[in-house]
């Protein structure tokens, strides 16, 4: 119970960073 939500903690911000790299890396490619 307490490892599924440290797990739930530490990905939710992973996924957040992943978004945020990807939505960036996208900009990037789509402005040249």
């Amino acid at each position: 119970m307490l490892s599924e939500i440290i797990t739930a903690a530490f990905i939710s911000p992973l996924m957040i960073i992943i978004g945020l790299v990807l939505g960036f890396v996208l900009l990037k490619v789509q402005g040249e």
